[in-house]
């Protein structure tokens, strides 16, 4: 079995879609962000409000910003989450609960996840319409990339669209949370899905028509991002 298995038969499949990206996807975005300038210059928070066990978390408290994780499931204690990922435990709050119920973020912020997709039907959409109400700056969502081309995104791209497509040109594996310790070094090897980052600026609203596309190079060219502020 390959790492990456969220693409599968749905007999197979987490039932509340739990795929552990790679830490790596965080950290391309944190580049072309300038490791979250935007938000390090307002005073802004990160808030994952699907994170997992806070893959996507580490690379926004590592640019020194307070990280919040918010999940269905607690999987910060099933996956024995011991503060080994972050080096400051204060910065990390964890609260529990559906975020489609949130009525507000729990501190201002911007909001970056990798959303569940498909247990239930258009919940991925349904959690990119509700980041868009709650975040204070930016929403980044990490989706497989044929979800841009869908008659059923089309409204969604049309009401809102993105400020920036990122494609990921090395592909990440993104193994069931609940089978890594399983899976062993088979876990994160073998990504056979292509997926990107969509980006929406709340703040700054882009125009129908100016999203920019950019495709982020493979890890050992990681020197070759551009700032996401220089190509706009």
């Amino acid at each position: 079995m390959r790492g990456e298995i969220s693409s599968g038969r749905h007999a197979k499949r987490h039932p509340l879609d739990w795929y552990v990206d790679e830490h790596w996807c965080a950290e391309q975005l944190a580049l072309v962000l300038g490791g979250f300038a935007l938000e390090r210059e307002e005073g802004l928070a990160i808030w994952d409000p699907c994170c997992g066990m806070g893959n996507t978390l580490q690379a926004a408290f590592y640019s020194g910003l307070e990280v919040w994780g918010s999940d269905l499931v607690d999987n910060f204690a099933w996956a024995n989450f011991d503060g080994e990922s972050f080096a400051d435990l204060r910065r990390v709050h964890w609260r529990s609960g559906d975020f489609l119920e949130k009525t507000a973020a729990p501190a201002p912020c911007s909001i970056i996840c990798n959303p569940p997709y498909s247990y239930v039907k258009g919940i991925a959409e349904s959690f990119a319409r509700h980041a868009l109400t709650l975040s204070s700056r930016r929403v980044c969502i990490l989706m497989p990339s044929k979800w841009l081309a869908s008659q059923a995104r089309y409204q969604l791209f049309t009401d809102h669209p993105p400020q920036a497509v990122l494609h990921l040109c090395q592909r990440p594996s993104m193994p069931p949370g609940d089978m890594i310790a399983r899976m062993g070094k088979r876990a994160f090897s073998g990504g056979m899905t292509d997926y990107c980052w969509i980006i929406w600026d709340v703040k700054r609203p882009t125009i129908a028509g100016q999203t920019r596309t950019i495709w982020l190079p493979p890890l050992h060219r990681n020197s070759e991002i551009l700032l996401l502020e220089e190509v706009l």
